[in-house]
């Protein structure tokens, strides 16, 4: 009898100290899981409160799910690749001015054509003749070239007589070409002030030699 009581009295120790040594592991490691929590917030306070107000958000909000599911579609809308709309159409074409035809010297008096080139016929568009230094514009009354202009289909060229402009460095800009919003301008060119004391056979020889008529 006093053998059975000893063998339950051994028991009963080990089994406390088995339990005791468990408990005091789980403690110790509840307490170094703390620290490095504590180390870890401290680095970066400022992510988990953010963390925190979401997940507090999200017990007492359904709409947080949505907007999750929002800021997801706007993230991949930022990575997914947009498709140019710049395209040449027949109400907004990309049109590459000829001016001049032959030489980079023109006259006043002269009539040039005007060309270009264009996948799409042109029927209409805004024309200037702008300083090439102020970028100043000169009216129509002055430049000879008149802002609205409509174009034949089958002739695709516009003749410029050039008004009594003061002689320097200019360029052609047309814009609301058939419509739409695109703007085309030439090179740069001078125009030059014709010789005085010439005769009609002389100046048609100027200007034909620059690519115009008289």
């Amino acid at each position: 009898m006093k053998g059975l009581k000893r063998i339950t009295l051994v028991i009963l120790v080990l089994v406390g100290g088995v339990a005791f040594f468990g408990y005091w592991s789980i403690n110790q490691f509840n307490q170094a899981f703390d620290n490095l929590s504590t180390v870890y917030l401290a680095d970066a306070p400022p992510a988990y409160s953010y963390l925190k107000q979401k997940r507090e958000l999200a017990s007492t909000s359904p709409e947080f799910l949505g907007e999750m599911a929002s800021s997801t579609d706007v993230g991949l809308a930022s990575t997914s690749p947009k498709l140019s709309t710049a395209s040449a159409t027949s109400t907004d074409p990309k049109l590459s001015l000829n001016f001049p035809q032959k030489d980079t010297k023109v006259y006043i008096g002269c009539i040039y054509p005007i060309t270009w080139q264009s996948a799409t016929a042109i029927t209409s568009f805004s024309a200037i003749l702008v300083d090439a230094g102020t970028k100043e514009t000169l009216g129509p009354n002055t430049s000879g070239l008149a802002k609205e202009n409509s174009v034949m289909e089958k002739r695709q060229i516009l003749d410029w007589k050039i008004g009594n402009v003061w002689p320097g460095a200019y360029y052609i800009k047309l814009s609301n070409i058939n419509g739409g919003d695109s703007v085309s301008r030439s090179k740069s060119f001078i125009i030059s002030k014709m010789p005085e004391n010439l005769s009609t056979d002389e100046q048609s020889d100027i200007c034909e030699e620059s690519g115009g008529i008289f």
